[in-house]
This record gives C-alpha cells, structure tokens and sequence, in this order.
C-alpha cells in the first residue's frame, strides 16, 4: 500500500507514540502539521517514516516547500521517484544515491571526490575509472569490486593490503607496498611471498605464524623474534643464529630438547629452567642469586642448600617446601617478613 501524500499527521495512525514533547505539540484533534512542525522543532523525517504511512517529502516537493540544500539525502531514501537531479544537493548527499538509488546516479553531478566509496560498495555497476578517488578509497574497489581494479591507479602505497586480503589475483608484486604490508602476504596469501621483497625485518613473526613452509632461516629477523621460533615452529630452530641472550627462556618454555647449556642465558632466565625444564637445570650455572625461589616453588628435589639463597628467599622454602628447611641456614626474619606481607601463612617453630 502506497503512501499518502501529506503533510498533515493523525497521531492516532502512527505506529509508535511519539515522545512527550511531541505529543504536546499536536492539536486537540490528534493532528500536527508535520512541516510547519519540522520547520518549527527540526526535522523528523527518519521517525516519520518509519513509525507512520505518511509522504511528507512527496508533499513538499510537489509544494516547492522542501529543504534540498539540508535534506536531499531524504529524498534519495524515502522517496527517490521525485529526486531531481538539478536540485539535489550532490556536493553532501551523492552517498544516499549511491546506497538507495543508483538508477538516479548523475556521474557528471556525483562528487567522487568524497563519495566514490559507496560507488564500489552499492552500486558498481556506475563506476567511472576516470573520475574514482583512487588516492583515497582505493580499498573499497579491491573489497566490494575488485573486477574495477586498474593496477595502475590503485593506491598501492596505503592499501596494498586490501589487495592481499580479499582480491589476490590482482595482487601485483611490482607495485605491492612490502615495506609496510609483507605480514599481510604471510597472512591471507603466502603464495605470493617474494622471500626477497619481503619485509624480514618487521614483519618475520608473520610469517612462523602463518606460512612457516615460507621460512628463510638466513632472512628471518632472529635478532627480534627468535622467541616465535621456540614457541610456533621449533623445527625450524636454530642454536647458532637464535637469540639466546634475549630470548633463552622461550627454549625452556617451549623446547627445551633444543636447549643447549653453553649458549642459554643462565643469568636472566635460570628461572624458565626451574619452571618449565628442571631436568635441565645445571647447579653450577643456575643464578641461586635471583632464582633461588623459582627451585623451592617448582622442581624441590633441585635445591642445593649450600648454593640457595637463604637470606632473600627463605620464605619460598617455608612456603613450597617445608621438608627442605635448613635450620643452620633458614632466615626466620625474611619468612616472617613475608608472612606478615601476605598474611597467608603461619610462624615456624
């Protein structure tokens, strides 16, 4: 059923009540002038619209009454059968035409500038190569429709990734931006990594996480992320070129087979050891010093007393294992410290 052309409304034949300062404003009849109250209020259209059968737009077009300067993009959506091409407002609302009705679409009135992305995204059946922003919505034709994509306009440089993301057989490798977007190859098309054009040194990580068969032990930025190596692909590992000073404790964690005891980094990472390899652990190199605590807390039967660190970590002894208590060594004052800060354990006799 059509609308009705007016401008007047019958609170009663709305579909929703309006808020109260609205209903204030209706006459006793249950009737309000809808365009002398939008003229009065400010506009409603979306409300109207939605909650009522009513064609204020048709109305006022029909009057010579309508506001196109503030409210074209209304007519585009509501009712684009009286859109006038001449009137409508192209400079701010091209976009509704794009969305609601691209049968109206003046190419030579549309302003590209601002609006070619809802060309590519509603209605890319009026795209113009030649008048499209490609300097700024480039990503929209290689999301929305990338058989419009012309290599040698697209922005390469901003959305190079878009490319590799949602269009890869456009995927240029000439004019793909590797500097700023090679982890985007790793992650949507590994097939198209150029190991060298490829960003090794930002972007390595992506490439154990996502295409480890593209791995190149001699360009991967082990420096930065041998950690990864450890954790995602230990295969790929290796002791000469890994980061043991930065990075030893990754090894511990999560290969610990690949662990050798001359290059691990014993004085900031003996803990990992104690944690997660403690059939690794060397007393001899192990830090006692720093440690101490991670042995009483997780491998026990590795405490040495004469090398723990009683004066700093006799807590952790008392607290994780008691059996190990060393009375000629044991540090009452740094346990009752510790209790007295936790409060969570009782005094030893």
């Amino acid at each position: 059923m059509g609308r009705i052309i007016t401008n007047i409304v019958n609170i009663n034949n709305l579909t929703k009540e309006p808020c109260k300062s609205w209903i204030e404003r209706f006459n006793d009849n249950g009737e309000i002038d809808a365009h002398e109250a939008f003229l009065k209020y400010d506009q409603q259209y979306e409300w109207l619209y939605e909650h009522s059968n009513i064609d204020l737009i048709a109305w006022e077009i029909e009057n010579n009454c309508f506001d196109w300067n503030k409210y074209s993009e209304y007519v585009a959506k509501y009712c684009s059968d009286k859109l006038d091409t001449n009137k409508y407002n192209w400079k701010d609302c091209s976009w509704t035409v794009a969305k609601y009705c691209s049968d109206k679409l003046d190419t030579n009135k549309y302003n590209w500038k601002d609006c070619s992305w809802t060309v590519a995204k509603y209605c890319p059946d009026k795209f113009d190569d030649d008048k499209f922003n490609w300097i700024d919505y480039s990503n929209f034709v290689a999301m929305y429709c990338s058989e419009k994509l012309d290599a040698d306009k697209y922005n390469w440089y901003e959305y190079s990734v878009y490319v590799a993301e949602f269009c890869t057989n456009k995927f240029d490798p000439e004019k793909y931006n590797w500097e700023k977007y090679s982890w985007a190859v790793a992650a949507y098309c590994p097939d198209k990594l150029d190991p060298d054009r490829y960003n090794w040194k930002n972007d390595s990580l992506a490439v154990v996480q996502y295409c480890q068969d593209k791995f190149d032990p001699d360009k991967y930025n082990w420096e930065e992320y041998s950690s990864k190596v450890a954790e995602l692909c230990p295969d790929k590992f290796d002791p000469d070129r890994y980061n043991w000073e930065k990075d030893s404790w990754a090894v511990a964690q999560f290969c610990p087979d690949k662990l050798d005891p001359d290059k691990y980094n014993w004085k900031d990472h003996s803990w990992a050891i104690a944690r997660f390899c403690p059939d690794k652990l060397d007393p001899d190199r192990f830090n006692w010093e720093e440690c101490s605590d991670f042995v009483a807390e997780y491998c026990p039967d590795k405490l040495d007393p004469d090398k723990y660190n009683w004066e700093q970590y006799s807590w952790a002894v008392a607290i994780h294992c008691p059996d190990k208590i060393d009375p000629n060594k044991f540090n009452r004052q740094n346990y009752n410290m510790y209790k007295n800060l936790m409060c969570s354990c009782e005094d030893i006799d």
